[in-house]
């Protein structure tokens, strides 16, 4: 990738740049419609310890943020459970669904899994730069559709689908670089998924009797991703 020149846009988005460049917004925008359209008095940095919240329905203004480094989870903004919904890494962008909403109240609990750093992005600029450049337009559709083809497979899983379902969902959703690292218990796990700890166990040793993943404490490596959402998702 050509590294931009700091004439082009500021020295901290040239740090960022690379991280920024995995979200599809980005990912084909031109250069310099990101540094016109996003100048530096538009967005800052900003530094999460671990089980720091990051954003919830409470904070004031809705953000439109990037990870730059770190992991962070969305769990469901419903104050009787806390369902983790999934885990997102550097790259992963949140805060997007609300640019064009009306509403102003941000609708997840995010906060960081491990210290992260996050690049905020004034919403009236990220806008100014999906309508002034054809790439980032067609990024932000794509990501949207991609959306609303995941949660619709949210809906079937846990409205109809069966304990495996759930678990594989789960599992592929949180996974990173093929490893789930569990930071909850098999409880707190059976009623985020709403389903008995006797049919968690049972949809556990069921994945693995596949094949699709190996358990090794509170670590699962998922062996075979695509196969495993092939079977329960195709």
């Amino acid at each position: 990738m050509r590294q931009l020149a700091l004439q082009e846009v500021s020295v901290e988005l040239v740090y960022a740049y690379p991280e920024i460049k995995k979200n599809i917004i980005f990912k084909n925008a031109v250069d310099a419609n990101v540094a016109k359209y996003i100048p530096s008095e538009s967005f800052y940095f900003k530094d999460f310890a671990a089980d720091e919240e990051i954003c919830s329905p409470s904070t004031e203004t809705v953000p439109v943020g990037i990870i730059v480094s770190g992991k962070a989870s969305i769990s469901s903004a419903d104050g009787g459970r806390n369902v983790l919904l999934r885990t997102i890494g550097a790259g992963a962008v949140f805060g997007i669904s609300t640019l064009y909403s009306e509403d102003e109240t941000f609708p997840t609990k995010i906060y960081a899994k491990q210290h992260s750093k996050i690049l905020f992005i004034e919403p009236s600029a990220l806008r100014a730069l999906i309508e002034n450049d054809k790439e980032a337009m067609k990024g932000y559709m794509t990501f949207l559709n991609g959306r609303i083809i995941y949660l619709n497979k949210k809906i079937n899983a846990f409205t109809a689908g069966s304990a495996e379902r759930r678990v594989a969902l789960f599992l592929a959703d949180n996974e990173t670089d093929g490893v789930y690292s569990s930071d909850v218990s098999l409880t707190a796990l059976s009623d985020m998924l709403d389903i008995g700890r006797a049919s968690l166990y049972r949809a556990f040793d069921r994945l693995e009797e596949s094949g699709f993943i190996e358990r090794a404490e509170k670590t699962i490596i998922i062996k075979d991703k695509r196969a495993m959402l092939d079977k329960y998702y195709r």
